[in-house]
Order: structure tokens, then C-alpha cells, then sequence
């Protein structure tokens, strides 16, 4: 397994992140932020969340001081973001981002 960078490219705009409504009370209960606040309706014909992102692109609980990344939510981030990079695309993406930050 490859050692994180923290670039927090995995958390710069992802097209979309379902949230369950379990992590939507706990991220609810760690930020005491509605969940119309940082959450999207994926709309009628699905049942589920996505995570909103900031207009530049960034996740809503992402944050940048001095080139340095956290997770607001780190303790109840999704289950998507606990297992990224989890896909083959998405360890594809971060090898790329290493090398390009890294070497």
C-alpha cells in the first residue's frame, strides 16, 4: 500500500460522493450543521446524498492553510472517503497526483 501524500487532491472536484443518512446525522452531530447545508439531493429517481463541494471545486469540509490540508470531519468522513483510493481509477488518479507533487 502507498503512503498518503495529503495533496488532498482526492478531495478537490470529485464529480460526486453518496453519503448514507447515517453519516449524514453524524457529520450533523460533530459540525451541528443541517444536513440541507452541506448535502445535495441526488433527486427523485435515487435515494441518497451526495456531498456538496465549495464553488472551487474543493469538499465542503476541505481546508487550506499554508499548502497544508484537514478534514474537518476527519472522525466521520463518508465510508467513500475512508476507503479512497478503493477503485482501480481512483488508485490510477492518485499515483498520478503523487508523481506530479512528488517528483
Amino acid at each position: 500500500m502507498k503512503m498518503c501524500k495529503k495533496c488532498a487532491e482526492c478531495c478537490k472536484n470529485y464529480p460526486l460522493i453518496g453519503i448514507s443518512k447515517n453519516e449524514i446525522n453524524s457529520l450533523e452531530l460533530l459540525t451541528g450543521l443541517h444536513f440541507g447545508i452541506p448535502i445535495n439531493s441526488k433527486g427523485k429517481a435515487y435515494e441518497g446524498y451526495l456531498l456538496q463541494f465549495k464553488e472551487n471545486g474543493d469538499c465542503f469540509f476541505l481546508n487550506e492553510n499554508n499548502g497544508n490540508y484537514s478534514c474537518d470531519v476527519y472522525e466521520v468522513r463518508p465510508e467513500i472517503c475512508k476507503k479512497y483510493p478503493s477503485t482501480l481509477r481512483q488508485q490510477e488518479v492518485c499515483a498520478l497526483n503523487k508523481e506530479k507533487l512528488f517528483s
